[in-house]
């Protein structure tokens, strides 16, 4: 299984269990801006989740069918480039 990791900052409106990158319906809503740590993890196989941890907020995250995919989504949402990622560190059977 393939693991790559990064950190962004983002603002992220909601609460520490009901969170978005942007605001539900008006941008007054709560929101603060934060630390988000970034992991892709998967396989060829069963895809890839791109899992985001925003400080003081519950883990979400995307299944997507290839790492490039996941990458793209992480440009997309975030802004992060696929240069800022971890060496990909693979674990398990498929070493």
């Amino acid at each position: 299984m393939l693991k790559a990791t990064t950190t962004t900052r983002a603002r992220v409106w909601g609460t520490e269990n009901a969170w978005s990158l942007s605001p539900v319906q008006t941008a007054d809503e709560p929101n603060q801006l934060c630390d988000i740590e970034l992991e892709i993890q998967g396989d060829d196989q069963n895809g890839y989740h791109l899992v985001m941890s925003p400080r003081g907020f519950f883990p979400a995250d995307t299944w997507h069918q290839t790492k490039q995919d996941a990458l793209d989504t992480a440009r997309e949402l975030l802004g992060v480039l696929p240069e800022v990622w971890s060496k990909p560190i693979r674990r398990g059977l498929d070493k």
